[in-house]
C-alpha cells in the first residue's frame, strides 16, 4: 500500500477471547476454555492494524476502554504501528467484549459505553473508514468533514439490530463511497426496507462463499474465498476490509482488490482474536502496482 493515509473511526474494545471451549454455554452449566487471550478490538482498530501490516499509514479515532484494559489496547496499537488519535475513557464501565470461539465460529457479549467518539477533530488523510454503522449514525459530522477535505469514505456495517432498522441508515449509506456489509446484514437491511445505494459500490462478505462486489450501475464481480480451516473468525470481516481498501487505494482492478481482501480474511480466521501482533503482510505476488484508480 503506497503512501496512502487512512483514518479508521469507531468504537474501541478490549476483547477477552476464550477459545477451545469444551461445550456451548448453557444456563446452569460451567464451560471451560483451553485458552484466554486479551486483544485490542473493534472493527475500526482491526482494519487499521491490517492496513498497517499491508504497508499503509493507518490512524485510529475512538475512545479507549477504561483502565486497566486501555493498556492492552495501546500496547497492541504500538506493536502494529497504528497511530493513535484516541481519547481516554470517561467514567463508567470498561468497554469490553467477551468473544467465545468454538467450532470455527464465535459469539460475543459486549458492553458498549457512551458515544464512539469524544469530539476529536478528523486528522488529515486520503481516506476515512468508519468501522460500524452505529458510529456513522451517531456522528454524521464525520462524513461531512471528510467530504470537505475531498477524502473518500468507506463504511462497514457491524451488526446492530437497531442501526439496521434505523430510518437514517439509507441516507448514511448513500453518503459513502464504499459500503462493506456481510450477507446477513444485507438481508436485515432488505427486511427493514432500507435501500443500499452507496456512491461507488457495495462489497458483500459471504464468509466461506467468498465475496460479491456490486457497482453503483449494477455491475457484479464474484470472488471465491480461500479455503481455510478457521481457528477464530473474530475480525475476519475487518481484515477483509483492510485488504480491499489497501488495493483499491493503490489503484488495483476490482477483482484484484477482492482477491487481496479474501487473502486478509483467510489470514484473520487462522489467528486468535481480531489482530494481535501482525506480521508484514506485503507480498510481491499481490501485484498492486499503484496505477490510476479504476472504478466499476
Amino acid at each position: 500500500m503506497s503512501g496512502q493515509t487512512v483514518i479508521c473511526a469507531g468504537r474501541i474494545y478490549c476483547d477477552l477471547v476464550f477459545s477451545g471451549l469444551d461445550g456451548p454455554p448453557e444456563p446452569g452449566r460451567e464451560v471451560f476454555a483451553e485458552a484466554l487471550a486479551l486483544r485490542a478490538g473493534g472493527g475500526a482498530y482491526i482494519t487499521a492494524a491490517y492496513l498497517s501490516a499491508l504497508g499503509g499509514q493507518a490512524g485510529l479515532m475512538g475512545v479507549l476502554p477504561a483502565p486497566p484494559f486501555a493498556d492492552c489496547v495501546t500496547r497492541e496499537m504500538a506493536q502494529n504501528r497504528v497511530r493513535s488519535h484516541c481519547s481516554a475513557a470517561g467514567a463508567g464501565d470498561p468497554q469490553i467484549t467477551v468473544a467465545l470461539a468454538r467450532g470455527g465460529d464465535r459469539s460475543f457479549i459486549t458492553r458498549r459505553v457512551g458515544a464512539a467518539l469524544a469530539g476529536a477533530d478528523l486528522p488529515p488523510a486520503q481516506h476515512l473508514h468508519i468501522g460500524e454503522l452505529t458510529t456513522a449514525l451517531e456522528h454524521p459530522e464525520l462524513i461531512a468533514k471528510a467530504r470537505a477535505r475531498a477524502m473518500s469514505v468507506s463504511l462497514d456495517c457491524s451488526w446492530d439490530a437497531r442501526a439496521l432498522a434505523d430510518p437514517g441508515t439509507a441516507e448514511v449509506i448513500a453518503s459513502v463511497d464504499i459500503f462493506l456489509p456481510n450477507a446477513a446484514e444485507m438481508e436485515a437491511l432488505a427486511a427493514s426496507g432500507i435501500a443500499v445505494a452507496p456512491r461507488l459500490m457495495s462489497v458483500i462478505k459471504r464468509g466461506a462463499e467468498g465475496a460479491t462486489l456490486i457497482g453503483a450501475e449494477g455491475a457484479r464481480i464474484e470472488a471465491a474465498a480461500i479455503p481455510t480451516t478457521p481457528v477464530d473468525t473474530t475480525g475476519a470481516g475487518d481484515a477483509f476490509n483492510a485488504g480491499f481498501l489497501a488495493a483499491w487505494l493503490d489503484g488495483a482492478e476490482m477483482a484484484e482488490a477482492l482477491a487481496q481482501a479474501n487473502r486478509c480474511g483467510s489470514i484473520a480466521v487462522g489467528r486468535i482474536g481480531g489482530a494481535g501482533a501482525l506480521p508484514d503482510l506485503r507480498l510481491p505476488e499481490t501485484g498492486i502496482s499503484g496505477q490510476a484508480r479504476r472504478q466499476v
